[in-house]
């Protein structure tokens, strides 16, 4: 059974996409995983980020949903990491429910990969909720600012539910943190001290052109820049990720 690793938060320009490409692309690229990304956001972002084709080719995430269709997995840029496409049309999955949307993840588990990484759109429902009940790890990158801080209080409550149904943990990554912000820094303060301050990683990714302009190239910025400071700081908090304890204790989802 892989490992999974699902992406997602419930405000949008959080850097949700940027984050699970680099994910995948370390497990696949410098753990030497056999990784698959799993596009489920219907803008595709992570497809045109890791195959430069902004439709992918061939068979899309929309064949979870048909039992009676094998899956194919589509080539990337980013070394032996494979990707299941997304769909312009997977929000039609939504009108299905919530349990079918479950069994159709559910195929995930029967794949031969070592690591699943999933990244789903920021709204809540099917698209976003059916992967968390894979269980395995919750991460969701977390710009500091008083909007995102709102929408990541929606996702702990989700996350809250969802972990003590199935074995979910849960990862916290600070992102885009702006290092001489006031503002900023309360709002990291606030989620430290919070009850799920145990959960946010240690390292944090400031706002850097140079992740952007890797992923533009069709690489982890780690390749693009290995001296760069940022880049370095993205591969450790990629591999702590990865390295997480996946399973919550019951203490941990209580203090949610």
């Amino acid at each position: 059974m892989p490992q999974i690793i699902t992406v997602t938060n419930q405000k949008g320009g959080v850097g949700k996409t940027a984050l699970a490409v680099h994910i995948a692309a370390y497990a696949s690229m410098a753990a030497k995983k056999k990784t698959l990304l799993v596009d489920m956001d219907g803008q595709r972002n992570a497809t045109f980020i890791t195959t430069g084709e902004p439709n992918g080719r061939g068979k899309s995430v929309l064949e979870l949903w048909d039992g009676d269709t094998s899956l194919e997995f589509q080539d990337t840029r980013f070394g032996d990491l494979k990707i299941l496409p997304g769909h312009q049309h997977v929000h039609l999955v939504e009108k299905q429910g919530l349990k079918a949307g479950q069994e159709a993840m559910s195929r995930l588990l029967n794949i031969d990969f070592d690591v699943v990484v999933i990244d789903t759109p920021p709204a809540a429902g099917v698209q976003q909720l059916a992967p968390l009940y894979l269980g395995g790890l919750l991460v969701a990158p977390v710009e500091p600012d008083l909007l995102a801080l709102q929408g990541l209080t929606s996702l702990l409550k989700v996350w809250r539910e969802i972990a003590s149904q199935v074995d979910l943990g849960l990862s916290l990554v600070i992102n885009k943190r702006v290092l001489n912000s006031t503002n900023q820094q309360m709002v990291v303060d606030a989620i430290t001290e919070s009850g799920f301050g145990q959960h946010v990683l240690p390292v944090h990714l400031t706002n850097r052109l140079i992740v952007s302009n890797a992923l533009k190239q069709g690489m982890p910025v780690w390749k693009l820049d290995p001296k760069d400071a940022a880049a370095a700081k993205w591969a450790m908090a990629c591999k702590m990720i990865l390295e997480t304890d996946r399973v919550p204790t019951e203490e941990t989802v209580k203090e949610g």
